[in-house]
């Protein structure tokens, strides 16, 4: 069985929904691995003279560049109203995007989505054209009605399934075999960790781009020659 890995954001727990869309997924021969993050905990509020107890926005960034901007999560899906007036789901989505994105962190690659029982808010929030240009920008993938989560959350992680990414199934592969050492082939990473590639590609730095355009290569040259192309052998 896939294992899909799911972040979940929110200031109230979600304990059945995540239970219904385990169960879907297990019915498509899917195992959900969820992660939550409680914005409701102490640690991630503080008090202030003027606005009284809210949402620490720098503390939720700290832990969230250091526990999840590494990770491999498949979708991440936030609330949109954590009950506090000076912060919202939208704000810390495009915050994480934006930062993920500029930073090349393996975060960037999962699928955005935000959920909320009042609709309403995020639209009325978004009342200027440059407002709406910014969230078509970031892309989220979808704004889910919250009581419908688990089916929308299980479409969005169906659909890829049927698609191939080349450069997600190299990564994951050398991550497999993250020791041994590279010796041909590509001169500018002999002596690397297969590792050490895969981090490469990932990042997509030009090293890791230009490998896999060469990887490509020798790979149809090879086909080519099995198959004996042009001889009527």
């Amino acid at each position: 069985m896939s294992v899909i890995k799911v972040l979940f954001i929110d200031d109230n727990r979600i304990d059945n929904q995540i239970d219904k869309l385990r169960k879907r997924l297990k019915d498509s021969g899917l195992v959900l691995d969820e992660t939550f993050m409680n914005l409701g905990g102490d640690e991630f509020k503080i008090r202030d003279e003027k606005k009284g107890i809210i949402l620490d926005f720098a503390k939720i960034k700290g832990y969230i560049s250091k526990s999840y901007f590494n990770e491999n999560f498949d979708v991440v899906a936030s609330d949109y109203d954590y009950s506090d007036r000076y912060l919202d789901g939208y704000t810390l989505l495009k915050w994480i995007i934006n930062v993920s994105r500029a930073e090349r962190k393996r975060l960037r690659k999962a699928r955005f989505c935000l959920y909320s029982t009042q609709q309403d808010k995020l639209v009325a929030a978004l009342d200027t054209p440059e407002k709406i240009r910014e969230l078509v920008k970031l892309k989220i993938d979808d704004f889910i009605v919250r009581d419908r989560l688990p089916e929308e959350v299980s479409s969005l992680i169906q659909k890829p399934l049927d698609m191939f990414d080349f450069q997600s199934h190299i990564v994951n592969y050398l991550y497999k075999y993250p020791d041994y050492i590279f010796k041909h082939v590509y001169s500018k990473f002999r002596g690397k960790t297969l590792g050490d590639i895969a981090h490469e590609i990932d990042a997509e730095s030009p090293h890791g781009i230009e490998f896999q355009r060469n990887l490509a290569e020798l790979t149809l040259a090879h086909l080519i020659e099995l198959n004996n192309f042009g001889s009527d052998d």
